[in-house]
């Protein structure tokens, strides 16, 4: 039996689960078609050449460490579920992917993934539904693991992967040895406060909650907002997003100097394009707002410091709070905000829109390590509708202000698109 340290994103992973809670981290799950004259021996075959060939997927954390795992040798179950008459495939799979969405994961058992096959009453309508621990499998894996899937059911093959514990073993090498990114965060840091006031905290005797609002704007006019400000500005999509939810946020606060946190996926080491694996950091974003500054110039600058913040990540968080103060303050100070962006560009079109327009799930109580809250916005901008996903863990009035800030975003993103190039205190006003 081989043993390996973990990765340093999976030691910034169970470094942000314990300082935010359980529960915080949700599964990630995969969908694959399954056309009517594969047989389910074929599928089952399928999803056990998924797991010979990605040792994320049959790792496990050994004993009560957080610090060592292993691969084991498992053999994936196959759960085939056959609907009835009148029951809708496309509804049934969204259910149930709602369900797993924050089913805990044993992580010290191997092999942490289910595996459904779905199918109409009649069989013609049939899909795989794979949910995997995020622990071991992130945004890009997912990717990764659905082509592999399809390739693999439909009875093609993939070329080779690179081995997980290999990989791991050379990013914690990696990052043992970087003696720059420690002496880069403090300087990009320096004199952003930890961010604090942005979420109204509740009395002593509130019940903390964990919640998320998801919202639908119907139509293309929001992905054209962005594309014309990337386009007209010269900068990314993210970049557009994080300046923007840095203008709401010191409208809200008065804070010139703002750190968003968004995950960053350091993907050029080879190998790591064919993996599955955990392999995302948390970094800040720091917005530096100017109202006299120019719109394009703020965006710009955002730009500049998002990749530079993409670049740096190498080190796990925990490693760099005990290294670089201003971090540590903005994650373990008492009163502080979290405010995390996430940003998806789709292609094509979202498929069927929800009969609601907002959606509202809550997942139970919310336990940080200090007091703190946490609001995640996301983001995703296809061509035939915009989704925003705000999440709030704090206080119960936290979810109507990560909605309320989410929506000022959206307003500002109208704004700015059709402004031109004003300067960045005319644009707040603007989106008044």
């Amino acid at each position: 039996m081989a043993y390996f340290a973990l990765s340093p994103e999976q030691r910034s992973m169970l470094f942000l689960e314990g300082l935010f809670g359980p529960g915080i981290f949700h599964n990630m799950t995969v969908r694959v078609p399954v056309p009517e004259r594969i047989p389910e021996s074929d599928v089952r075959a399928a999803v056990r050449r998924l797991h010979r060939r990605q040792e994320a997927l049959r790792t496990r954390l050994v004993g009560h460490s957080q610090f060592v795992q292993s691969v084991e040798d498992t053999v994936p179950a196959l759960t085939v579920r056959r609907l009835t008459d009148g029951q809708d495939v496309g509804e049934e799979l969204a259910r149930r992917r709602a369900e797993l969405r924050n089913v805990p994961q044993d992580r010290s058992v191997a092999g942490r993934a289910s595996h459904e096959l779905v199918e109409s009453a009649d069989g013609r309508d049939r899909h795989l539904l794979v949910n995997l621990d995020h622990f071991v499998c992130d945004g890009y894996s997912a990717r990764v693991a659905a082509e592999e899937l399809t390739a693999l059911v439909n009875g093609g093959d993939a070329g080779p992967p690179s081995g997980f514990a290999g990989l791991c073993r050379d990013r914690a090498r990696a990052a043992a040895s970087d003696d720059r990114e420690a002496s880069y965060w403090r300087t990009a840091l320096d004199g952003v406060e930890p961010l604090s006031g942005l979420v109204p905290r509740p009395g002593n005797d509130a019940e903390l909650t964990c919640s998320q609002v998801d919202l639908w704007y119907p139509g293309p006019r929001l992905r054209a907002c962005v594309d014309a400000l990337s386009g007209a500005c010269g900068v990314t999509p993210f970049a557009v997003l994080a300046a923007l939810a840095g203008l709401a946020i010191w409208r809200r606060t008065g804070r010139s100097r703002i750190a968003l946190f968004t995950p960053v996926s350091n993907r050029q080491q080879p190998g790591l394009e064919s993996a599955v694996g955990y392999f995302a950091h948390d970094r800040p974003i720091v917005c530096r707002v100017d109202p006299d500054q120019s719109v394009t110039t703020y965006l710009k600058s955002t730009m500049s410091r998002s990749w530079r913040s993409f670049r740096n990540a190498v080190r796990s968080v925990g490693d760099l709070v005990c290294e670089v103060p201003e971090l540590g303050q903005a994650l373990l100070a008492d009163g502080v905000d979290y405010v995390q962006l996430h940003v998806w560009m789709e292609e094509g079109t979202s498929g069927p829109a929800p009969a609601e327009p907002r959606a509202v799930v809550t997942h139970g109580p919310f336990r940080p390590a200090h007091d703190l809250s946490v609001t995640t916005m996301r983001f995703a901008f296809a061509s035939d509708r915009t989704t925003a996903r705000a999440f709030a863990g704090g206080g119960p009035a936290g979810l109507a202000e990560a909605e309320s800030l989410a929506g000022e975003v959206l307003t500002l993103l109208t704004a700015a698109a059709g402004a031109g190039d004003i300067t960045v205190g005319a644009l707040a006003e603007l989106g008044s």
